[in-house]
């Protein structure tokens, strides 16, 4: 055992070897028993294990290309100890499991999966002037690059952006080999457990921006960019070299696998992963796609009809037998970011919801941005779990109920993203009781999946002019893709009511913080 600076003793790391051997079924009955209990009473050995299981899967997935798996040991007790830890290790978060490719079970030959895009193609010319169209869908393979850039996104969720000349070998959809060349990779918050292989060594992303160049003499460099990374050796020596590297860190590979840390990177790694879609949205002018900021007084004929963007007024959503009403208040203590008078719309236990005019179309890649003001009219009122009421915006289908995507300001008083397939919410709670102005980013890609970003600012916090680079929450997993139009925004109000200020939906973060400024 060690001890920390307090005092407390700790578990000694697992050795990785034999982390490797459990992983191969190559234990035996006590051995693996102790190894368990190492891993579930000692976070630093869950997150070894983590990464010798991403490693391991790396592996397996190139290998599955080339050859078919090795018939499984007869260890009955085996299959049924790694069966039982994998349940207990997946309450945990922290099972891996590799994704092989398909086979042919009458043949035993692979059946090819598409598991990559050309997403961007910058001054691309393609050996044996061969073309590889932007949304070309790839398959395993070799694609070589003669000069350009091409930026590849992968069904797992990374960004890799290619630079000729250079070779890369696609594997799968978390893993891909670099046999010439540069290419630098994105992966945002370590969702996606990308791994990049050289001729010597792996490099696994742990929540990283990296760079890796292969030189013809086998010669290779791993520069971080941001995070962390992983570069395992797999060289073939007996003895296996694990290394992490952090930000602005360097390594040089030899040939034969022997790394060496250098001070610093002289290549100029790209870093630039944006798509023709993507520099297109950038450089469209701010526009409102829809707003309500709520009438000025309760004397004009269906105040709730009042807005642009919309098709009808807002209407309650019905609540079991009953049908609510929607009621208008004064502001305060809201404000709204136009400082213009108005009211609030008053949501109580239930729904309201309002109709699009015009759709929008998940199928196409693009990006929403929504700024919502709320206060919860009882900001300390708990229930007997200890919990705040709760407000929610939800896009939904008026062709499917059971489609939505939205975000809250949870009862636990922490921001949330939610979707059919669940739901993930911030770190660190929100501050204060007061008023918010909430501001979610939704990204629509509909080959790999949805992500949303949501900002918090109360009345001590100011909303800042330029969109920010840290936000509260960002979902860390690939959101259910949507094929039907999104044409309902529903917010939801539980336990006690919520105020609403206004509501706003634009193409950039400047269209919902400063929509007097942006014409519609």
């Amino acid at each position: 055992m060690s001890s920390d600076p307090q005092g407390h003793d700790r578990p000694e790391p697992v050795d990785v070897e034999r982390l490797h051997r459990c992983l191969l079924g190559q234990m035996e009955p006590d051995e693996f028993e102790q190894l368990q209990q190492e891993l579930l009473t000692s976070p630093e050995n869950r997150a070894r294990y983590l990464r010798a299981a991403r490693l391991d899967a790396a592996l397996n997935d190139q290998a599955s290309q080339i050859r078919e798996s090795p018939a499984p040991l007869d260890r009955g007790w085996m299959r049924g100890a790694i069966a039982a830890a994998a349940m207990l290790l997946l309450g945990l978060g922290i099972w891996g499991v590799a994704k092989r490719q398909p086979s042919d079970t009458t043949t035993g030959s692979i059946v090819l999966e598409e598991i990559a895009t050309i997403a961007d193609s910058r001054e691309c010319r393609w050996k044996s002037n061969s073309v590889l169209p932007v949304e070309k869908r790839l398959t395993a393979g070799m694609i070589e690059l003669e000069s350009g850039v091409a930026l590849i996104e992968f069904d797992g969720g990374a960004k890799l952006a290619l630079q000729g000349p250079a070779r890369l070998e696609l594997i799968s959809s978390k893993l891909a080999r670099l046999h010439q060349g540069n290419a630098t990779v994105r992966c945002e918050d370590g969702a996606y457990s990308f791994s990049l292989q050289t001729p010597t060594s792996t490099v696994i992303d742990l929540g990283t921006e990296f760079g890796v160049a292969v030189e013809s003499s086998g010669v290779s460099e791993v520069h971080v960019l941001d995070g962390e990374v992983e570069v395992a050796d797999t060289s073939g020596k007996e003895q296996e070299n694990t290394s992490f590297l952090g930000v602005g860190e360097t390594m040089i590979v030899a040939s034969n696998g022997a790394p060496q840390r250098v001070d610093a990177s002289t290549r100029n790694w790209v870093r630039d992963y944006s798509t023709r879609a993507d520099r297109a949205a950038k450089d469209a002018a701010p526009k409102v796609l829809a707003r309500d900021s709520f009438p000025a007084d309760l004397n004009v004929e269906k105040p709730f009809a009042r807005g642009t963007g919309w098709s009808g007024a807002w209407r309650q959503s019905t609540n079991g037998s009953k049908k609510g009403e929607l009621h208008f208040a004064s502001l305060e203590p809201l404000t709204k970011l136009d400082r213009q008078d108005g009211l609030s719309m008053i949501l109580g236990w239930g729904e309201a919801r309002r109709s699009l005019a015009q759709p929008i179309l998940p199928s196409h890649a693009q990006t929403v941005y929504l700024g919502l003001s709320l206060h919860r009219m009882e900001p300390t009122q708990r229930d007997k779990n200890g919990k705040l009421s709760e407000a929610t915006f939800f896009f939904r289908s008026s062709k499917d109920p059971s489609t939505l995507l939205g975000v809250a300001l949870s009862g636990f008083n922490r921001w949330v993203v939610r979707e059919p397939g669940g739901w993930e919410r911030s770190d660190q709670p929100a501050t204060g009781n007061g008023p918010y102005y909430m501001v979610a980013k939704f990204e629509f890609n509909p080959r790999l999946g949805n992500k949303v970003s949501v900002a918090g600012y109360d009345l001590d916090r100011p909303i800042p002019s330029e969109e920010p680079e840290v936000w509260n929450l960002v979902s860390k997993r690939q959101l259910a893709k949507i094929t039907v139009p999104l044409d309902v925004i529903a917010l939801q109000a539980r336990q006690t009511p919520f105020k609403f200020g206004e509501i706003t939906l634009g193409n950039s973060w400047k269209s919902v913080v400063q929509p007097s400024s942006v014409g519609p």
